[in-house]
């Protein structure tokens, strides 16, 4: 069995997670942390933070309910396509 010991930053406690892999899931999840230069457990951890970000709903991301800031500055929106991308024909 595999063990996973997850932490945020160091500062939040660890927790234990168990699985078990069908063996070529395991020796493909070897394969490729050999490859990264990483052990299976940080690939293992990455795995799941990035699964983790992929079933949280847009609504739900702490990123957007941050209230907008007035920052004094004047902006027009409508030439950030110009900006962005140039002129187009």
């Amino acid at each position: 069995m595999l063990q996973l010991h997850v932490r945020a930053n160091g500062l939040a406690k660890k927790k234990v997670v168990q699985t078990e892999l069908m063996e070529r899931e395991y020796e493909l999840l070897q394969r490729v942390a050999e490859k990264r230069g990483v052990t299976i457990k940080h690939g293992l951890r990455e795995a799941v933070q990035q699964w983790v970000s992929t079933q949280i709903p847009i609504a739900e991301d702490p990123l957007f309910k941050i209230p907008p800031v007035k920052t004094g500055v004047r902006t027009d929106s409508s030439k950030l396509d110009k900006l962005l991308y140039g002129e187009r024909g």
